[in-house]
Formats: structure tokens, C-alpha cells, sequence
């Protein structure tokens, strides 16, 4: 082999990575070696969960005769898991081969026997020293004495291909990600837009099902003392507006797939009913038959109040760890939609026993207007605008405000270690201490983000720009010193080993601050590039860090301030100075 064609390798795997067509990459280098190396037959599988992949990348030469005539499934029995590279210079005579008397040794003598196979190298992929697949290479008719530098080239190639499917690997969890919080973002949205419960309940399971491609997906409402669980929202592939809902026909305490459920609290997961007969006789969706089925329950206080089922029906289906999650994180809101639907129940019975009288009715209304303005103004002007002393003007106008964006450093690996009651917890105890910081110095919140929080001082209370970036400040020390006290707390539970920590983006400018939405649905709200400076700033800060633009530093004692070298923000077109603020 001569130098050139060793130089080879390095532009086997040079073509951009797509994340549509790993396939097409991989045989790519599967032939490009095989024709490298001028074997006959270049063959590459891959391993997914214990089990090979359907499709295996498969290069043939095309002179080649014995292997014109053999199916694919036969030169796929010609490759096994191996931890050590097999260089077999002569099948007749390597010794493993031969002598394994197993139903699928012969299988395997028989696969070399038809494609005529004299000699193979074998080549194992490990990714984190875990098997992930095998690369054979072989030699039709004759043996073949495989050189040192053959298999330098091969392995070589190997590295190659396991940076494709890291590669692929690393997108999809990103898309995973992705199309997991669309999917939420979709779901809370239908959550927050509608007081009706059946549309919520219906707007989950049509939304889950469909990003999840299933046959059909149910949401069902039980407890452990119930007799029945009563279907509330239901997606049928085949099917649409099934009205009424079916109902269950078997008692609980008689579906062995629930009391599992009960039993342990997590998924109940069949990837092949045909494999579990005694699971056969239990309560299905439209009561018809299923293959795949993935059923997670909807827990509030560490009880069941109901359970998401998702079924494939003509075909077995093997679900992802990713969907899983997808479904658990959906089940968690749909319990959120439970508790507010039942709240909206009892709210709109109570409403109606005040609209009795003239001054129940206004009883009523000074209720809901607390409640509303509680969610983003501190009790202080809420107090004042339901006695009357203060009017707010919430129609969208131009206003000069601080605006105060902070974040989680690492919240998405925590999140998946704590697990979706863990992560809850957490959340609403840190939120919790976040809203009491902004409320404490005069502050509105704007609105969460995940674990994000936005804030305004400013609106829709006046205040002068020096009071604003003051106020601003002093609710950004607070809400560190909250997290400090929160994370003491969480260490000595055991919910968390290290402190979380927090990073804060602080920018003053001109925005339109008002409410924006609907009849059905509206918040209040800031928007504009000065919104999107703070957030900005709160992006590129360190951890445990107040970053602040020029705009607010000019307002700050300049022992109280760092400068930190100016950045070109993403979106923003001008280059922001910017400072670090103490946090103490």
C-alpha cells in the first residue's frame, strides 16, 4: 500500500455532519475504505440498546461474483460482538469459528460458507468504553494475511464513524430538548388560555400524541380508592371529535397495569404486549388492542390523581428514554391543568353565590383584581389600587424602566437528576424567593422562564431613573442572599450536593410596558431592545455576578462597580459597555 493511499483516511469523514442523512455519511466511509483497502465486502453495524440496528451500511465490490447472490441478512450473521480487534487471516482455520457448536455459530459458519468468505478483520467501535457496533472487512475465496498497516487504517476509520453517530447522537438529544420544550411551551400555553377543562384536557393528549406519533393517547382521572378511571381527554389517530368519551368497563383494583402504577409511582413500559399475555385483559383506550403501550401517572403530593396512556396498535414500539421523559413532563403539567380546573370549579361555584348582591358582586371584583395584580406587583400597591388610592393605567405606552433578567447556571443537567418531582420543588421554592426579592424593593415581575425570572422597577409605579437602578440593584443582592439561604436548605435535605448558582443581566432604557394580548388571554409586559439588552447581559454574565450596562452604572458609586470589557452581544447591533456589580 503506498503512501498516498495512507493518507487517505483523513477525508473520509470530511463532509459536513447532517443530521438527516447520518445513513448517507456512514456508507460514504464504509466505501470509501472498502475500496481503500480493495476487500470484497465492507460491512458496518450498529448497536442501540443491546440489540443491532435494522439497517446495516453494507459496500460490496461490484466484480465481486460470490457476493451477488447473497441476501443482506446473511452477510449481517458474518459479523458478533467482539471487544478485541479479530484479524482472521484464514476462516477455514480460526478456531472460535470452528468449533462454536451453538445454534448461531452454525448460522454463522453457514453465512461464511455462502459469501465464500477466506478471510475478515473485525473492528470494534467503543464510545465511553461501551460496545456501539462492529466493522468487518473481508477478503472473498483466498486468506489473507491482514498488514499492521491495513488495521492502523481501519481503526483509524472507526474513530471516524464514532464521531458520526456521537455527532448524531448529540443532535438528536438536542432535538429531543427542543421538541420538548415546544411541546410544554405548546401545552402551558393551552393550559393558561382556557378556563374550560375538556378543552385543556383535550388540547394535551391531541398535542402528545401527536409529536409522539402514537395511535391513540388518554387522559384519565383516578384514585386509589376509586372504582373506574374516567377518560376526560382523548386523541385517536383514526378518529376525531369522539364524543362521548368511553368509559372504563373494569374496576381498578382488577387492571394489573394500574396497580403496578400504584404500586410504584413511575412508567408503566411494554414495548411488546404480545410478550405479557396476562396484561392482555385489562382496560384500553377505545378498548382496543395494543402492542406498544407507555402509561405515566399524574401525581400531586406524592398521590395518583390519574395516569397519560400512549399505545401503538398494530406493531411493536419501542420507547425512547427521551419520550418518556417527554410524556412524565407533559403528565406533570396535566396535573397542574387537574388542579386548576378543579379550583376554576369551585372558584366559579363560589362566584356565583357572591353575585347574589351589589355588594358581593364588588367583593368579587376587588378579589379578582388582587389576585391578577398580586402575580407581578408587590402587596403594597396592590393594597392601594384595591382601596381606591392609586389607579393604574396598563395600556401599552412608551416608559423609561430598569429592566432585570437572572437565570440558573446549570439548571437543565439538574433538572435531569433531580427528576420531575425534584426539579418541581426546587423551582417553586426558588421562584418563590426571587418574587419575595423584586416584591421586598418595589419591583414587578415581568414574567418566569423556566428557571428564568424578568423583572421591571419603573412600571407601572413611577419612578425616577436613579431610584429605578437603586431599587434594581438592592433586589438583585436579594434574591443572591434568597438563593444562599435556599441552597443551605436544599444541602441539608439532600436535594442538591453543590450550591446552585445564579448569574443577573441589569440594563436601563426605553421600552412599551403595558398589557398585550386578547379578550381571552393577556399579560403585562415590557418589550423592546432595551428588554433584550438586560437579557443580553444576563446571558454573558459569570455565575454569582450582577452584569450592568453603562446606561445603569452611571447611577452606581464607583467603588460599587467593575469594568468588564465590552462584548458584541448576539442581536444587539451596537458593542454594550458593561459592568460587574458586587454582589454584597
Amino acid at each position: 500500500m503506498s503512501d498516498e493511499e495512507l493518507s487517505c483516511p483523513c477525508d473520509l469523514g470530511s463532509s459536513p455532519f447532517d443530521s438527516s442523512s447520518l445513513g448517507e455519511t456512514l456508507q460514504i466511509i464504509v466505501s470509501q475504505l472498502g475500496e481503500l483497502l480493495r476487500v470484497d465486502c465492507c460491512i458496518l453495524r450498529v448497536f442501540a440498546q443491546e440489540s443491532w440496528l435494522n439497517d446495516s451500511i453494507i459496500y460490496e465490490k461490484s466484480l465481486t461474483q460470490e457476493l451477488m447472490s447473497v441476501p443482506r441478512q446473511i452477510l449481517e450473521q458474518t459479523l458478533w460482538k467482539t471487544d478485541k480487534i479479530e484479524a482472521i487471516a484464514a476462516i477455514a482455520t480460526f478456531t472460535p469459528l470452528q468449533t462454536d457448536d451453538t445454534l448461531q455459530g452454525q448460522q454463522r459458519r453457514e453465512a461464511y460458507q455462502q459469501a465464500n468468505i477466506g478471510a475478515s478483520l473485525l473492528i470494534p467501535l467503543k464510545q465511553q468504553d461501551k460496545l456501539i457496533g462492529v466493522l468487518g472487512l473481508h477478503h472473498c475465496g483466498l486468506s489473507h494475511l491482514w498488514g499492521k498497516e491495513e488495521i492502523q487504517l481501519a481503526v483509524m476509520v472507526t474513530q471516524q464513524i464514532i464521531l458520526a453517530i456521537s455527532q448524531a447522537q448529540a443532535y438528536e438529544q438536542v432535538k429531543a430538548l427542543a421538541q420538548r420544550e415546544s411541546l410544554i411551551n405548546t401545552i402551558t400555553g393551552a393550559i393558561r388560555s382556557s378556563l374550560d377543562p375538556q378543552a385543556i384536557f383535550q388540547a394535551i393528549t391531541h398535542q402528545l400524541g401527536q409529536a409522539l406519533g402514537v395511535d391513540g393517547c388518554a387522559l384519565s382521572l383516578w384514585t386509589r380508592g376509586d372504582q373506574f378511571v374516567e377518560c376526560v381527554g382523548l386523541y385517536d389517530r383514526q378518529q376525531s371529535n369522539i364524543f362521548p368519551l368511553p368509559q372504563s368497563i373494569v374496576p381498578i383494583e382488577h387492571n394489573p397495569v394500574l396497580q403496578k402504577l400504584l404500586e410504584t409511582l413511575e412508567p408503566v413500559v411494554f414495548e411488546n404486549m404480545d410478550n405479557y399475555p396476562q396484561m392482555t385483559q385489562f382496560d384500553l383506550p377505545l378498548r382496543q388492542s395494543a402492542q406498544g403501550l407507555l402509561i405515566v401517572p399524574l401525581i400531586v403530593d406524592g398521590e395518583i390523581i390519574g395516569s397519560i396512556s400512549l399505545r401503538q396498535t398494530d406493531c411493536p414500539r419501542y420507547w425512547l428514554s427521551s419520550e418518556i421523559q417527554l410524556a412524565q413532563a407533559v403528565a406533570s403539567h396535566a396535573a397542574i391543568a387537574v388542579q386548576q380546573a378543579r379550583l376554576y370549579d369551585k372558584t366559579r361555584r363560589q362566584a356565583a353565590k357572591l353575585l347574589q348582591s351589589e355588594h358581593r358582586v364588588k367583593q368579587l371584583n376587588q378579589y379578582l383584581t388582587e389576585s391578577v395584580l398580586k402575580r407581578f406587583l408587590p402587596a403594597s400597591i396592590v393594597n392601594r389600587v384595591a382601596a381606591g388610592e392609586l389607579i393604574l393605567d396598563l395600556r401599552p405606552e412608551p416608559r423609561l424602566v430598569t429592566i432585570l433578567f437572572t437565570d440558573l447556571v446549570g439548571f437543565t443537567p439538574l433538572a435531569s437528576q433531580l427528576g420531575t418531582q425534584g426539579i418541581a420543588t426546587l423551582l417553586n421554592e426558588y421562584l418563590e424567593g426571587m418574587t419575595s426579592a423584586v416584591f421586598d424593593y418595589g419591583g414587578t415581575v415581568d414574567k418566569f422562564m423556566g428557571d428564568g425570572v424578568m423583572a421591571l422597577f419603573g412600571a407601572p409605579e413611577d419612578l425616577e431613573p436613579a431610584e429605578q437602578v437603586y431599587r434594581a440593584i438592592a433586589a438583585a443582592r436579594g434574591m443572591h442572599h434568597q438563593l444562599d439561604s435556599l441552597n443551605q436548605r436544599w444541602q441539608a435535605q439532600g436535594l442538591i450536593e453543590e450550591p446552585i448558582r445564579f448569574r443577573c443581566g441589569i440594563h436601563q432604557g426605553n421600552a412599551v410596558v403595558g398589557m398585550f394580548g386578547g379578550g381571552q388571554r393577556s399579560d403585562y409586559t415590557a418589550i423592546g431592545p432595551a428588554v433584550n439588552i438586560a437579557d443580553r447581559l444576563q446571558e454573558v454574565a459569570q455565575a454569582d455576578t450582577i452584569l450592568v450596562s453603562e446606561t445603569v452604572a452611571q447611577f452606581l458609586n464607583p467603588s460599587e462597580i467593575q469594568p468588564v470589557q465590552s462584548l458584541k452581544l448576539k442581536g444587539i447591533e451596537e458593542s454594550i459597555l458593561m459592568f460587574s456589580v458586587t454582589v454584597r
